[in-house]
Protein backbone atom coordinates (compact mmCIF):
# COMPACT_ATOMS: atom_id res chain seq x y z
CA UNK A 1 0.00 0.00 0.00
CA UNK A 2 1.72 3.29 -1.06
CA UNK A 3 1.87 5.50 1.86
CA UNK A 4 -0.46 8.93 2.44
CA UNK A 5 0.27 12.07 0.49
CA UNK A 6 -1.50 14.17 2.69
CA UNK A 7 -0.66 17.30 4.54
CA UNK A 8 -2.53 18.87 7.59
CA UNK A 9 -1.73 22.69 7.97
CA UNK A 10 -2.95 24.46 11.21
CA UNK A 11 -4.24 27.81 10.48
CA UNK A 12 -2.80 28.06 7.05
CA UNK A 13 -3.52 32.17 6.63
CA UNK A 14 -0.45 34.45 5.55
CA UNK A 15 1.87 32.85 4.40
CA UNK A 16 0.76 29.71 5.51
CA UNK A 17 -1.90 30.11 2.56
CA UNK A 18 0.94 29.04 -0.01
CA UNK A 19 1.92 26.29 1.48
CA UNK A 20 -1.20 23.75 0.18
CA UNK A 21 -0.69 25.07 -3.45
CA UNK A 22 2.74 24.36 -3.56
CA UNK A 23 2.01 20.54 -1.42
CA UNK A 24 -0.29 20.05 -4.65
CA UNK A 25 2.42 20.90 -7.53
CA UNK A 26 4.14 17.98 -5.72
CA UNK A 27 0.85 16.02 -6.11
CA UNK A 28 -0.19 15.94 -2.38
CA UNK A 29 -3.50 16.95 -0.85
CA UNK A 30 -3.80 19.61 2.21
CA UNK A 31 -6.32 19.17 5.13
CA UNK A 32 -6.83 22.77 7.01
CA UNK A 33 -7.07 22.35 10.87
CA UNK A 34 -9.09 25.48 11.94
CA UNK A 35 -7.32 26.62 15.34
CA UNK A 36 -10.81 28.03 16.74
CA UNK A 37 -14.14 28.69 15.29
CA UNK A 38 -13.09 32.01 14.43
CA UNK A 39 -10.13 32.69 12.28
CA UNK A 40 -8.52 36.44 13.69
CA UNK A 41 -9.85 39.51 11.68
CA UNK A 42 -6.05 40.23 10.19
CA UNK A 43 -5.66 36.76 8.02
CA UNK A 44 -9.73 35.86 7.53
CA UNK A 45 -8.75 37.09 3.94
CA UNK A 46 -5.90 34.81 3.17
CA UNK A 47 -8.05 31.74 4.15
CA UNK A 48 -8.60 29.86 1.23
CA UNK A 49 -10.91 27.38 1.45
CA UNK A 50 -10.92 25.45 -2.00
CA UNK A 51 -7.22 24.81 -1.56
CA UNK A 52 -8.28 21.55 0.71
CA UNK A 53 -9.94 18.74 0.95
CA UNK A 54 -11.43 18.87 4.07
CA UNK A 55 -11.35 21.22 6.87
CA UNK A 56 -11.54 20.40 10.52
CA UNK A 57 -12.25 22.84 12.91
CA UNK A 58 -10.62 22.47 16.39
CA UNK A 59 -12.97 22.52 19.06
CA UNK A 60 -10.80 22.63 22.16
CA UNK A 61 -10.64 18.77 22.33
CA UNK A 62 -6.85 17.65 21.30
CA UNK A 63 -7.86 14.09 21.36
CA UNK A 64 -10.87 14.55 19.10
CA UNK A 65 -9.07 16.45 16.67
CA UNK A 66 -6.59 13.58 16.52
CA UNK A 67 -9.71 11.24 15.70
CA UNK A 68 -10.59 13.24 12.99
CA UNK A 69 -7.41 13.56 11.64
CA UNK A 70 -6.33 10.57 11.84
CA UNK A 71 -9.16 9.02 8.84
CA UNK A 72 -7.71 11.38 6.88
CA UNK A 73 -4.04 9.81 7.23
CA UNK A 74 -1.60 12.94 7.11
CA UNK A 75 2.31 12.11 6.81
CA UNK A 76 2.82 15.32 8.40
CA UNK A 77 1.29 18.24 10.78
CA UNK A 78 2.91 21.81 10.19
CA UNK A 79 1.83 25.31 11.53
CA UNK A 80 0.35 27.54 8.47
CA UNK A 81 1.24 30.72 10.89
CA UNK A 82 1.83 31.88 14.32
CA UNK A 83 -1.16 31.17 16.42
CA UNK A 84 -1.56 27.56 14.48
CA UNK A 85 2.17 26.69 16.51
CA UNK A 86 0.82 25.02 19.59
CA UNK A 87 -2.06 23.25 18.24
CA UNK A 88 0.29 21.90 15.53
CA UNK A 89 2.51 20.75 18.20
CA UNK A 90 0.21 18.97 19.78
CA UNK A 91 -1.41 17.10 16.93
CA UNK A 92 1.58 15.82 15.58
CA UNK A 93 2.85 14.71 18.58
CA UNK A 94 0.06 12.69 19.01
CA UNK A 95 -0.34 11.44 15.99
CA UNK A 96 3.22 10.47 16.07
CA UNK A 97 4.56 12.51 13.07
CA UNK A 98 7.46 14.04 12.82
CA UNK A 99 7.16 17.79 14.85
CA UNK A 100 9.14 19.72 17.42
CA UNK A 101 6.82 18.18 20.18
CA UNK A 102 4.75 19.37 23.24
CA UNK A 103 7.55 20.01 25.72
CA UNK A 104 8.62 23.58 24.91
CA UNK A 105 5.94 24.56 23.07
CA UNK A 106 4.95 27.23 25.78
CA UNK A 107 8.66 28.32 24.95
CA UNK A 108 7.89 28.85 21.64
CA UNK A 109 4.94 30.98 21.68
CA UNK A 110 5.01 32.78 24.99
CA UNK A 111 7.60 35.29 24.80
CA UNK A 112 8.69 35.83 27.99
CA UNK A 113 9.08 31.97 28.58
CA UNK A 114 11.11 32.06 25.39
CA UNK A 115 13.68 34.36 26.99
CA UNK A 116 13.79 32.57 29.92
CA UNK A 117 14.56 29.40 27.89
CA UNK A 118 17.43 31.12 26.13
CA UNK A 119 18.78 32.51 29.51
CA UNK A 120 19.25 28.77 30.59
CA UNK A 121 20.68 27.27 27.74
CA UNK A 122 23.33 30.54 28.36
CA UNK A 123 22.69 32.54 25.31
CA UNK A 124 22.65 36.03 25.53
CA UNK A 125 18.80 37.45 26.10
CA UNK A 126 16.98 40.72 26.83
CA UNK A 127 16.23 41.43 30.50
CA UNK A 128 12.49 41.11 30.73
CA UNK A 129 9.77 40.99 33.19
CA UNK A 130 5.91 39.85 32.76
CA UNK A 131 3.19 41.02 35.00
CA UNK A 132 -0.25 41.56 35.92
CA UNK A 133 0.50 45.00 37.85
CA UNK A 134 1.77 48.15 35.90
CA UNK A 135 3.24 49.15 39.10
CA UNK A 136 5.73 45.97 39.54
CA UNK A 137 6.96 46.91 35.66
CA UNK A 138 7.59 50.33 36.71
CA UNK A 139 9.70 49.22 39.95
CA UNK A 140 11.61 46.66 37.72
CA UNK A 141 12.41 49.36 35.35
CA UNK A 142 13.43 51.88 37.95
CA UNK A 143 15.07 49.93 40.71
CA UNK A 144 17.33 48.17 37.65
CA UNK A 145 17.65 51.59 36.05
CA UNK A 146 16.70 49.80 32.61
CA UNK A 147 15.23 53.16 30.54
CA UNK A 148 14.23 52.89 28.04
CA UNK A 149 12.36 50.17 27.88
CA UNK A 150 9.81 48.02 25.70
CA UNK A 151 6.17 47.21 26.61
CA UNK A 152 4.79 44.39 24.35
CA UNK A 153 2.10 41.78 24.19
CA UNK A 154 3.52 38.05 25.49
CA UNK A 155 2.27 36.25 22.19
CA UNK A 156 1.06 38.28 19.52
CA UNK A 157 3.12 39.25 16.21
CA UNK A 158 4.07 41.80 13.68
CA UNK A 159 4.85 44.56 16.22
CA UNK A 160 0.99 44.33 17.56
CA UNK A 161 0.82 46.66 20.58
CA UNK A 162 4.92 47.24 21.33
CA UNK A 163 5.71 50.68 22.43
CA UNK A 164 9.37 52.03 23.15
CA UNK A 165 8.70 53.72 26.87
CA UNK A 166 11.36 56.49 28.36
CA UNK A 167 9.10 57.43 31.51
CA UNK A 168 6.49 55.57 34.02
CA UNK A 169 3.53 57.62 32.57
CA UNK A 170 4.72 56.34 28.80
CA UNK A 171 4.85 52.48 30.38
CA UNK A 172 1.24 53.55 31.96
CA UNK A 173 -0.21 54.50 28.81
CA UNK A 174 1.10 51.39 26.83
CA UNK A 175 0.08 48.93 29.98
CA UNK A 176 -3.28 50.19 29.35
CA UNK A 177 -3.56 49.87 25.96
CA UNK A 178 -2.77 46.12 25.77
CA UNK A 179 -4.03 44.47 29.03
CA UNK A 180 -7.41 43.05 29.12
CA UNK A 181 -7.43 43.21 25.61
CA UNK A 182 -7.67 40.91 22.62
CA UNK A 183 -4.02 40.73 20.27
CA UNK A 184 -4.59 40.57 16.26
CA UNK A 185 -3.81 36.48 17.11
CA UNK A 186 -7.27 36.61 18.55
CA UNK A 187 -5.55 36.10 22.17
CA UNK A 188 -6.46 37.56 25.27
CA UNK A 189 -3.77 39.93 26.91
CA UNK A 190 -4.40 38.91 30.90
CA UNK A 191 -0.33 39.98 31.54
CA UNK A 192 1.78 42.44 30.03
CA UNK A 193 5.67 42.04 29.16
CA UNK A 194 8.46 44.76 29.38
CA UNK A 195 11.97 44.19 28.22
CA UNK A 196 15.51 46.28 28.02
CA UNK A 197 15.41 48.37 25.32
CA UNK A 198 18.04 46.30 22.24
CA UNK A 199 20.18 49.01 20.86
CA UNK A 200 21.59 47.73 17.58
CA UNK A 201 21.35 46.70 14.34
CA UNK A 202 18.08 44.18 14.16
CA UNK A 203 17.49 41.30 11.56
CA UNK A 204 15.91 38.29 11.01
CA UNK A 205 16.88 34.79 9.75
CA UNK A 206 14.49 31.94 7.68
CA UNK A 207 14.99 28.79 8.59
CA UNK A 208 13.76 25.51 7.93
CA UNK A 209 14.91 21.86 9.68
CA UNK A 210 14.92 18.46 9.68
CA UNK A 211 15.80 16.45 12.46
CA UNK A 212 17.01 18.46 14.30
CA UNK A 213 19.71 19.88 11.22
CA UNK A 214 18.77 23.25 10.28
CA UNK A 215 19.13 25.11 6.97
CA UNK A 216 19.53 29.23 6.82
CA UNK A 217 17.42 29.80 3.66
CA UNK A 218 17.96 33.73 4.40
CA UNK A 219 19.00 36.60 6.19
CA UNK A 220 17.56 39.54 6.15
CA UNK A 221 18.49 43.13 7.35
CA UNK A 222 15.67 44.95 9.31
CA UNK A 223 14.90 49.13 8.88
CA UNK A 224 12.31 50.41 11.07
CA UNK A 225 11.69 54.02 11.89
CA UNK A 226 9.78 55.51 14.72
CA UNK A 227 5.95 56.62 14.70
CA UNK A 228 4.96 57.93 18.17
CA UNK A 229 5.88 55.29 20.74
CA UNK A 230 6.09 52.25 17.99
CA UNK A 231 8.66 51.42 15.67
CA UNK A 232 7.04 50.64 12.48
CA UNK A 233 8.68 48.22 9.40
CA UNK A 234 10.22 50.59 6.91
CA UNK A 235 12.22 48.27 4.62
CA UNK A 236 14.11 44.35 4.24
CA UNK A 237 16.99 43.76 2.59
CA UNK A 238 18.03 39.91 1.98
CA UNK A 239 21.59 39.64 2.37
CA UNK A 240 23.80 37.52 0.84
CA UNK A 241 24.60 34.32 2.55
CA UNK A 242 27.75 34.22 3.72
CA UNK A 243 29.94 37.33 5.10
CA UNK A 244 29.77 39.28 8.58
CA UNK A 245 27.67 40.10 10.17
CA UNK A 246 25.87 36.72 8.62
CA UNK A 247 28.19 34.28 9.95
CA UNK A 248 27.90 35.72 13.75
CA UNK A 249 23.96 35.57 12.98
CA UNK A 250 23.62 32.25 11.95
CA UNK A 251 25.37 30.60 14.56
CA UNK A 252 23.52 32.36 17.32
CA UNK A 253 20.54 31.66 15.57
CA UNK A 254 21.27 28.04 15.35
CA UNK A 255 21.74 27.83 18.64
CA UNK A 256 18.17 29.79 19.58
CA UNK A 257 16.47 27.02 17.21
CA UNK A 258 18.24 23.54 19.24
CA UNK A 259 17.40 25.69 22.52
CA UNK A 260 13.79 26.10 21.74
CA UNK A 261 13.24 22.79 20.81
CA UNK A 262 12.87 23.18 16.85
CA UNK A 263 14.04 20.60 15.33
CA UNK A 264 11.30 20.22 12.14
CA UNK A 265 9.71 22.79 10.16
CA UNK A 266 10.36 26.50 9.04
CA UNK A 267 11.14 29.19 11.56
CA UNK A 268 11.44 32.97 12.11
CA UNK A 269 13.97 34.66 14.36
CA UNK A 270 14.60 38.61 14.66
CA UNK A 271 17.97 39.24 16.18
CA UNK A 272 19.56 42.27 17.22
CA UNK A 273 23.26 42.53 16.72
CA UNK A 274 24.24 44.66 19.71
CA UNK A 275 28.02 45.56 21.31
CA UNK A 276 27.91 42.56 23.07
CA UNK A 277 27.05 40.14 19.76
CA UNK A 278 23.56 39.02 18.52
CA UNK A 279 20.42 38.97 20.91
CA UNK A 280 17.44 37.43 20.42
CA UNK A 281 14.02 39.78 20.18
CA UNK A 282 11.58 36.72 19.41
CA UNK A 283 11.67 33.52 17.19
CA UNK A 284 8.50 32.01 16.02
CA UNK A 285 8.13 27.98 14.59
CA UNK A 286 6.60 28.91 11.52
CA UNK A 287 6.87 30.58 8.11
CA UNK A 288 7.96 34.59 8.10
CA UNK A 289 4.30 36.28 7.78
CA UNK A 290 3.07 38.35 5.01
CA UNK A 291 5.45 37.13 2.29
CA UNK A 292 4.81 36.48 -1.83
CA UNK A 293 7.04 33.81 -2.35
CA UNK A 294 7.96 34.72 -5.77
CA UNK A 295 10.67 37.44 -5.59
CA UNK A 296 12.30 35.16 -2.85
CA UNK A 297 12.58 32.40 -5.15
CA UNK A 298 13.61 34.87 -7.92
CA UNK A 299 16.71 35.86 -5.66
CA UNK A 300 17.97 32.82 -4.07
CA UNK A 301 16.20 29.90 -6.09
CA UNK A 302 13.80 28.55 -3.44
CA UNK A 303 11.28 30.28 -1.06
CA UNK A 304 11.03 28.93 3.02
CA UNK A 305 7.96 27.86 1.64
CA UNK A 306 8.99 25.47 -0.84
CA UNK A 307 12.13 24.49 1.23
CA UNK A 308 9.54 23.41 4.33
CA UNK A 309 7.49 21.29 1.38
CA UNK A 310 11.09 19.66 0.37
CA UNK A 311 11.48 19.08 3.78
CA UNK A 312 8.28 16.85 3.97
CA UNK A 313 8.26 15.50 0.53
CA UNK A 314 11.92 15.25 -0.38
CA UNK A 315 14.30 14.59 2.61
CA UNK A 316 17.10 12.80 0.88
CA UNK A 317 17.61 16.14 -1.26
CA UNK A 318 16.77 18.53 1.89
CA UNK A 319 19.41 16.78 3.87
CA UNK A 320 22.30 18.11 1.45
CA UNK A 321 21.14 21.52 2.25
CA UNK A 322 21.95 22.12 6.72
CA UNK A 323 25.69 23.37 5.97
CA UNK A 324 25.52 25.08 2.89
CA UNK A 325 24.90 28.70 2.42
CA UNK A 326 22.31 29.84 -0.21
CA UNK A 327 23.51 32.18 -3.16
CA UNK A 328 22.14 35.63 -3.46
CA UNK A 329 21.37 36.03 -7.64
CA UNK A 330 19.03 39.26 -7.31
CA UNK A 331 18.92 42.32 -4.99
CA UNK A 332 15.46 41.74 -3.08
CA UNK A 333 14.14 45.01 -0.85
CA UNK A 334 10.98 44.52 0.91
CA UNK A 335 8.93 48.06 1.84
CA UNK A 336 6.35 48.70 3.57
CA UNK A 337 4.22 51.30 2.83
CA UNK A 338 3.49 53.57 5.47
CA UNK A 339 0.52 55.71 5.94
CA UNK A 340 0.49 59.27 7.78
CA UNK A 341 -3.21 59.17 8.36
CA UNK A 342 -6.18 57.44 7.75
CA UNK A 343 -8.31 57.55 4.69
CA UNK A 344 -7.79 55.66 1.16
CA UNK A 345 -5.43 55.35 -1.51
CA UNK A 346 -5.77 58.02 -3.97
CA UNK A 347 -6.95 57.36 -7.33
CA UNK A 348 -4.22 59.91 -9.72
CA UNK A 349 -0.53 59.76 -11.04
CA UNK A 350 1.10 58.86 -8.05
CA UNK A 351 -0.55 54.90 -7.33
CA UNK A 352 -0.46 54.96 -11.62
CA UNK A 353 3.48 55.39 -10.70
CA UNK A 354 3.61 53.29 -7.84
CA UNK A 355 2.32 50.32 -10.29
CA UNK A 356 5.14 50.88 -13.06
CA UNK A 357 8.07 51.16 -10.97
CA UNK A 358 11.05 49.11 -13.15
CA UNK A 359 11.45 46.93 -10.05
CA UNK A 360 8.99 46.43 -8.52
CA UNK A 361 8.21 42.54 -8.47
CA UNK A 362 5.21 41.70 -6.52
CA UNK A 363 3.12 43.43 -3.62
CA UNK A 364 1.37 41.46 -0.64
CA UNK A 365 -1.93 42.92 -1.27
CA UNK A 366 -2.32 44.66 -4.85
CA UNK A 367 -3.33 48.30 -3.72
CA UNK A 368 -6.48 49.70 -5.53
CA UNK A 369 -7.92 53.60 -5.57
CA UNK A 370 -10.35 53.75 -2.72
CA UNK A 371 -8.79 50.61 -0.49
CA UNK A 372 -9.10 52.23 2.96
CA UNK A 373 -5.81 52.90 4.97
CA UNK A 374 -5.06 52.73 8.39
CA UNK A 375 -2.38 55.57 10.13
CA UNK A 376 0.46 52.63 10.30
CA UNK A 377 1.74 51.43 13.44
CA UNK A 378 2.66 48.22 13.12
CA UNK A 379 2.84 45.27 10.47
CA UNK A 380 -0.83 44.77 10.03
CA UNK A 381 -1.56 48.73 9.39
CA UNK A 382 0.81 49.12 6.58
CA UNK A 383 -1.20 49.24 3.57
CA UNK A 384 0.80 46.87 1.56
CA UNK A 385 4.16 45.86 1.03
CA UNK A 386 5.85 46.03 -1.99
CA UNK A 387 8.70 43.78 -3.18
CA UNK A 388 11.36 45.77 -5.58
CA UNK A 389 14.13 42.78 -7.63
CA UNK A 390 17.06 43.88 -9.94
CA UNK A 391 20.33 42.68 -10.27
CA UNK A 392 21.11 46.47 -9.82
CA UNK A 393 21.46 47.35 -6.53
CA UNK A 394 21.23 51.09 -7.32
CA UNK A 395 17.80 50.51 -9.14
CA UNK A 396 16.15 49.24 -6.20
CA UNK A 397 17.54 52.15 -4.10
CA UNK A 398 16.46 54.59 -6.82
CA UNK A 399 12.69 52.99 -6.94
CA UNK A 400 12.60 52.71 -2.81
CA UNK A 401 13.32 56.92 -2.90
CA UNK A 402 10.58 57.33 -5.30
CA UNK A 403 7.62 54.80 -3.42
CA UNK A 404 8.46 57.60 -0.24
CA UNK A 405 7.98 60.21 -1.90
CA UNK A 406 4.92 59.10 -3.62
CA UNK A 407 3.97 58.63 -0.19
CA UNK A 408 4.54 62.14 0.51
CA UNK A 409 2.88 63.50 -3.10
CA UNK A 410 -0.63 62.08 -3.21
CA UNK A 411 -0.79 58.22 -2.54
CA UNK A 412 -3.17 58.85 -0.22
CA UNK A 413 -6.34 60.81 0.83
CA UNK A 414 -6.81 61.67 4.18
CA UNK A 415 -10.40 60.92 5.54
CA UNK A 416 -11.76 64.00 5.82
CA UNK A 417 -11.21 64.33 1.78
CA UNK A 418 -13.03 61.15 0.94
CA UNK A 419 -15.98 62.29 3.34
CA UNK A 420 -16.36 65.94 1.12
CA UNK A 421 -15.69 63.63 -2.36
CA UNK A 422 -18.78 61.38 -1.63
CA UNK A 423 -20.95 63.87 0.85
Amino acid sequence: MQPSKTIAIVDPVSTGAHLAPEFARRGWSAVAVLSGDKIPDAYVKGFRRGDFTDVLTHTGDPAATVDRLKALDPRFVLAGAEHGVELADQLAEQLGLPGNGTRLSRCRRDKFAMVERIREAGLPAAASIISEDVAEIIAWAEDGERWPVVVKPVASAGSDGVAFCTTPAQVRAAFAAIHGTVDQLGGFNDRVMAQERLIGQQYFVNSVSREGRHYIAEIWKDVRVPVGDSQVYDREELLPGDGDPQRSLVGYVEQVLDALGIVHGPAHTEIMLTARGPVLIESGARLQGAVTPAPHAAATGTSQVALTVDCCTEPEAFDELPGTTYQLHKRLRVVSLIAPHDGTVAEGPALTELGALPTLSASVRSLAAGTPVRRTVDLFSSPDHLYLLDADPAAVERDYARIRALERGGLYAPAAAQEAVTA
